[in-house]
């Protein structure tokens, strides 16, 4: 087909479907002007919902990494306040310790000393003792060799040595039964 042939059946068509055609593609013509605005319209509330959304989001994440921080630096601190609070506790406890295990010592050291003496003070009590008890049986011997023995004397004899063992004086005894009765 030549030019003049395609030229006559486009005229032709115009002439059967002419209107038609111009109709279809005037509405093609709005329905794609109306679908671009749509799809222009659309894209243009797509890219602010989605930079609104990205910009939120971004904020939430500032928001966020600000309570992390926050939270963070507020977690060292109590941590450094409970690790000086638990070192002064620990000082505080070994000075306490150190002081109560010194007052102890000395206290120990003083008793063991008054443990010395008072043992010292007995043994040189019992032996002062020991030498009364045995002057007094020497004399008491001597006296016995001279005189015959009586029930009264041996008496009198055991109970003195019975009252020095005690670390009590005869003459309080006998001044005890002495006094009258009221």
């Amino acid at each position: 087909m030549s030019n003049t042939t395609a030229n006559n059946v486009d005229q032709i068509r115009d002439i059967i479907f002419g209107s038609q055609i111009k109709d279809f593609e005037e509405k093609f013509k709005k329905l794609e002007n109306s679908m671009s605005v749509m799809e222009s319209t659309i894209k243009k509330a797509f890219g602010e919902s989605h930079s609104k959304l990205q910009r939120e989001t971004e904020r939430a994440l500032e928001v966020l990494e600000k309570k992390i921080d926050n939270l963070s630096s507020s977690t060292q601190r109590e941590r450094a306040k409970l690790k000086e609070l638990i070192d002064t506790t620990d000082e505080a406890l070994h000075t306490q310790l150190d002081n109560t295990k010194d007052e102890f010592a000395t206290k120990l050291k003083i008793l063991k000393e008054n443990i010395t003496d008072e043992q010292d003070k007995l043994v040189d009590n019992m032996n002062s003792m020991k030498q009364e008890i045995e002057n007094l049986l020497k004399s008491n011997i001597n006296k016995l060799s001279d005189d015959k023995l009586s029930r009264d004397a041996m008496a009198q004899m055991l109970l003195e040595v019975a009252m020095k063992i005690q670390g009590t004086d005869i003459q309080q005894v006998i001044s005890k039964d002495e006094k009258p009765a009221k």
